[in-house]
């Protein structure tokens, strides 16, 4: 039986096939062009949306646009592995009209539509709520650490500094010493070496001295060569990486992404800051905020109550002081009585405030705390049990103003454990995929702004797989061919201004609303040129 034989390549075709006839009609790349079709270039503030008169054509932001969300689906991100894509892949092909841009283009598409890539993510969101695939019941934040384009070696602190100065220093001392010798050997060659040695190690130590201007003059803790506004953050345990933080809320309902926002600081900071935005983009506060201990911090948790979002945030562990010397008389174990502001000890002690706030130094500034203690502590027998601390001074404890907000959220984490449970499967799912499977453990780009672009990217294209597996490719194809340009324009202005000015009692006081309606922002007297 003879093999299976392809076409012949020098055939010529009577009736030739055209580029559509290579893709199926339930091809993912359809969804991406209709996607695309739906975006106001102009509206979103692409860059090159308007030809100029004179000079090369530009190409447009909706093709670029679609050769990006392409690339990131597929795992290819880089824009010359894109530039060679185009010019074999019949896919792209067909989504481009056969275009074929070069790489610069490409680069410079994702460097110059920083806030435009926000919008289209924004979009899309807008989109899926409008579909019903947001329940805004009960939502999920953590963060992740993407390596940023800055190594460990270009990232300096002041001991690191002052390490490299003292080491330049010795160096420069051991040369000085061999000058002295060569100049009494009259060693000519070798003394022309040393003096060029001299001459880079001094221009070194400059480097060095004014990395430590730069922070002292900032304030900043540590500083990055390469990628400026990038930081070496904790990832676990002790392991450090020069890296962005890109925080990401999670509805419920089918795992989607509702925001992502790039940080340079620790998960601590965000809690708040996450809370507030999610209130803007799901439109109202009546949600339960699932978010680990990494987040958890007396003001923010009291920030987010008077923003009247319920927090679910893991307690860390019970400090242990080594002044505590038993177990029986740990801070957890002494008992706060709100009616009388005082704590009962578990040998029956009263302790008291005398209502003064004391500041006390924290990871973010300096925090405001009572002190309470008791007289009855120079004469207790068990004093040695309790404290390593002397009888006259006795056990003192601390109470933060925020405290209350603090024990109402680690009650109701004990309380809904089964709620708080499902936390990792909905916020912990994305990441997963996006740094495991697809290998985006890293960021191409530098500085903050382009790193908060790519994160919308990469998880805008998360979002679409996940709603072509929720809807099918056929129905949400006719679904965004359907949609309202209208609801689309308004909702987006809407959240952005309520993420802007968030504080404002009008915003406030404002519920999710039928964007179709035009007197809405009428309503609510608020001016359309200000949006």
């Amino acid at each position: 039986m003879p093999h299976k034989k392809g076409s012949d390549r020098n055939q010529l075709l009577l009736l030739p096939p055209t580029l559509d006839d290579f893709i199926e009609e339930d091809n993912p790349v359809r969804v991406i062009e209709a996607f695309v079709d739906t975006v106001d270039f102009e509206k979103l503030r692409f860059a090159k949306v308007r030809c100029k008169e004179t000079g090369c054509r530009p190409y447009h932001p909706g093709d670029l646009l679609k050769l990006y969300m392409y690339g990131y689906t597929n795992r290819i991100r880089t824009s010359r592995k894109l530039e060679r894509e185009c010019t074999r892949n019949v896919e792209l092909m067909w989504l481009l009209h056969d275009l074929r841009p070069s790489a610069r283009t490409i680069a410079y598409f994702r460097s110059d539509n920083k806030k435009a890539l926000k919008l289209v993510f924004r979009q899309f969101i807008m989109m899926t709520k409008s579909w019903g695939l947001l329940d805004g019941k009960l939502l999920a934040t953590d963060g992740s650490k993407l390596r940023a384009v800055n190594s460990k070696k270009n990232n300096y602190n002041p001991k690191k500094i002052a390490l490299h100065l003292d080491r330049i220093d010795q160096q420069i001392e051991d040369y000085l010493k061999e000058l002295d010798k060569n100049d009494k050997e009259e060693n000519g060659n070798r003394k022309d070496n040393v003096q060029k040695t001299l001459r880079e190690l001094k221009e070194r130590r400059k480097k060095y001295e004014n990395l430590e201007k730069q922070l002292k003059s900032t304030d900043e803790d540590q500083v990055s060569t390469t990628d400026p506004q990038s930081r070496q953050l904790m990832v676990r345990g002790q392991i450090t990486e020069v890296a962005y933080n890109v925080q990401t809320t999670v509805d419920s309902k089918h795992n989607l992404v509702i925001d992502v926002k790039a940080v340079n600081t620790n998960d601590k900071k965000m809690a708040a800051v996450m809370g507030r935005r999610a209130k803007a983009i799901i439109g109202h506060g009546n949600f339960d905020h699932l978010m680990d201990k990494g987040y958890h911090d007396g003001e923010k948790i009291d920030e987010c109550q008077c923003h009247g979002i319920r927090t679910l945030i893991s307690p860390p562990a019970a400090s242990r002081s080594g002044e505590i010397p038993t177990p029986e008389f740990y801070n957890d174990k002494f008992i706060y009585n709100p009616q009388t502001d005082s704590y009962a000890c578990p040998a029956g002690q009263t302790l008291t405030s005398n209502g003064t706030l004391y500041n006390v130094k924290s990871w973010n500034g300096y925090m405001q705390i009572k002190q309470y203690k008791t007289r009855a502590c120079r004469t207790c027998a068990c004093h040695s049990k309790c404290t390593s601390s002397p009888k006259e001074r006795g056990r003192i404890l601390q109470r933060s103003i925020f405290q209350d907000a603090v024990d109402e959220n680690d009650q109701r984490v004990i309380a809904e454990k089964d709620k708080y449970r499902r936390r990792q499967e909905m916020v912990e799912h994305p990441f997963g995929i996006v740094k495991r499977q697809w290998g985006y453990d890293h960021v191409l780009l530098k500085g903050i702004e382009k790193v908060n672009a790519e994160s919308n990217l990469i998880f805008l294209c998360y979002n679409l797989k996940r709603v072509i597996n929720i809807l099918g490719i056929k129905l949400l194809i006719k679904k965004l061919r359907e949609i309202s340009i209208f609801f689309i324009d308004y909702g987006l202005k809407l959240i952005d201004m309520r993420i802007r000015i968030f504080l404002n009692p009008v915003i406030k006081q404002l519920n999710w609303i039928d964007y179709r309606d035009s007197n809405c922002l009428k309503r609510l007297n608020l001016n359309v040129n200000f949006l």
